[in-house]
């Protein structure tokens, strides 16, 4: 039991504190950069990550924003919007939540794959970390991460359009209201309600700046899915200009020496039999 809840916390900690400053990420960084290898891929992993948790703290800020506007607002006060409203931001709470789990996943599964990647250099040298993406099984839970932004917009579109319709239908209501005391003191009745204004913007502001967030997390996804592919790319245009320069590369004099030497046995072995009797023992070579 006191293991299970040491692991736990370990876990916790990894997850709380910027990537940045794990000691099997230091440990990484320090041995890509002392053996020459390019650590741009790894540090953008990182950044996107840091970026993710930004937004998310951002949503959260606006979520808080929403219940405020939901309780100063009094036209909505004894609506069925208000309760439609609340729903959304209970649904939208759940699904940052939900984020911020896949995040923590997603940083523990980092860490994991540095700690991978170190041994396999302290085993293997560093060829080893040619194959650094290989050591990183996040694509999954980018998708994941991806998928639940888009769910979330969504309840976030559908939030700004139920308010959008009780703003005019509030308006409406309003215009038939003033109507009446028009008509009461000969007055002309007002054809047209007001556009929808005030309250629709003063309710949907932080609905507008959550789902800004969740379209940034979703960005930051996308980008941790384009860095891996690059890291992988990286790795094999490094192996294929390797092999252009291996073949460009001019021979040296012993080389050349050898490939003449076997050139002369190979035309004296293709020679017929009785050629190959009379011909003089060669002295030496030319070259």
């Amino acid at each position: 039991m006191a293991d299970n809840t040491a692991e736990g916390s370990a876990v916790t900690m990894t997850t709380a504190a910027p990537l940045s400053e794990n000691e099997h990420v230091k440990e990484l960084f320090a041995i890509l950069r002392d053996n020459g290898k390019d650590a741009s891929g790894l540090s953008a992993l990182i950044n996107h990550v840091q970026g993710m948790e930004d937004f998310v703290k951002a949503a959260e800020g606006k979520i808080a924003d929403m219940k405020s506007q939901l309780d100063t607002i009094k036209e909505i006060q004894d609506h069925p919007v208000k309760a439609k409203l609340q729903r959304t931001i209970k649904a939208l709470e759940t699904a940052v939540t939900e984020i911020k789990a896949q995040i923590a996943e997603l940083k523990s599964n980092i860490v994991e794959g540095c700690k991978n990647a170190v041994a396999a250099f302290k085993e293997k040298g560093a060829a080893a970390l040619d194959k650094l993406a290989s050591f990183f099984k996040i694509r999954k839970g980018l998708e994941t991460i991806k998928n639940g932004t888009v769910k979330s917009v969504n309840q976030c579109d559908k939030s700004i359009a139920q308010v959008e319709a009780f703003s005019k239908e509030y308006h409406e209501s309003g215009r038939h209201i003033k109507n009446m005391a028009r008509v009461l003191v000969g007055k002309e009745p007002i054809d047209k309600a007001k556009e929808s204004g005030k309250i629709a913007r003063a309710v949907n502001a932080p609905t507008c700046g959550h789902k800004a967030c969740l379209l940034s997390i979703r960005k930051q996804a996308d980008k941790m899915i384009n860095a891996l592919d690059k890291l992988e790319k990286g790795v094999e245009a490094k192996r294929g200009a390797k092999a252009s320069e291996n073949k460009d590369k001019k021979p040296t004099l012993m080389e050349r020496l050898e490939s003449k030497k076997l050139e002369i046995k190979q035309r004296e072995l293709e020679k017929p039999m009785m050629e190959r009797e009379r011909a003089p023992k060669s002295k030496g070579l030319e070259v």
